[in-house]
């Protein structure tokens, strides 16, 4: 099975995403200051992209977010879904 598919990764994607949201950021508005076009964000927040750690760390930034929040909030995800 591909990690892209594994439900670990869903629920790193869905933090992503809930932090987008949280931003008050549309997918196009977030497309926008990564200076790539709105298919590539949503495209990884469907698990059809896999994002490597740069362009982690460049969507934390656009979000105002820091790495740090953003594992350790995917962390006590994963301890609540039982992984």
């Amino acid at each position: 099975m591909s990690i892209i598919y594994d439900p670990k990764y869903k629920v790193f994607l869905q933090c992503l995403k809930d932090a987008r949201i949280q931003s008050k950021m549309t997918q196009q508005e977030l497309a926008t200051v990564l200076g790539c076009g709105q298919s590539y964000v949503s495209k990884y927040e469907q698990g059809q992209k896999r994002l490597d750690i740069i362009e982690i760390r460049n969507i934390c930034i656009c979000l105002g977010l820091s790495l740090q929040k953003l594992i350790v909030d995917f962390e006590e995800r994963l301890e609540k879904s039982g992984f």
